[in-house]
């Protein structure tokens, strides 16, 4: 079927037009989905989410360049608001991590040098359930009281692991820090 009809009765709400498109364009918006995004699930999840706006998004396309040409814009499009989502979210996270580096050096220590990837990797030397608990405690500002009833345990006892927690850390990256 010709471009110029598919586009027609693609803007009627065909779905034979649409399973048309996609028999045609999918494999190359998928593969420039997997260039720019480099992870599979992700340009797949891309993939779908470029045929699930394409009915709507038809609407304004003019037809003044090819259908593969259109799709190719709906997909950078897509990598692009993606891409910058995960960078806010690693942004968010960053902001978070030097939360609790400050709970648990403290502000004159946290100064020296922090590492965000070593602070990673001495959270994940915690249990974690008390991994968790810092991070709620810290990272989001949950009080000790939110705490004690998200994990069913007396005020006490959520105090007491957040303390150990702290001090387990302060010792692991003192500890690397001096090593490397």
């Amino acid at each position: 079927m010709d471009e110029k009809v598919i586009l027609q009765h693609l803007k009627g709400g065909s779905r034979e037009a649409l399973s048309l498109l996609w028999q045609a364009h999918s494999a190359n918006v998928l593969n420039l989905a997997f260039r720019m995004m480099k992870d599979r699930d992700e340009a797949e999840d891309i993939l779908m989410d470029v045929f699930v706006q394409a009915p709507k998004a038809v609407q304004g396309f003019r037809g003044e360049s090819a259908l593969g040409t259109w799709l190719y814009r709906l997909t950078v499009n897509a990598c692009l608001m993606k891409l910058r989502a995960q960078k806010r979210h690693r942004e968010l996270e960053e902001e978070k991590l030097d939360v609790i580096i400050e709970e648990v050096l403290g502000k004159d220590e946290k100064n020296e040098t922090f590492d965000a990837e070593l602070l990673e990797k001495g959270l994940a030397e915690l249990p974690a359930e008390t991994r968790s608990m810092l991070w709620l405690k810290d990272a989001e500002d949950l009080d000790v009281k939110d705490l004690a009833e998200i994990y069913r345990m007396p005020e006490g006892t959520i105090k007491a692991r957040l303390s150990r927690a702290r001090h387990f850390v302060k010792n692991y990256l003192k500890e690397r820090k001096n090593h490397a």
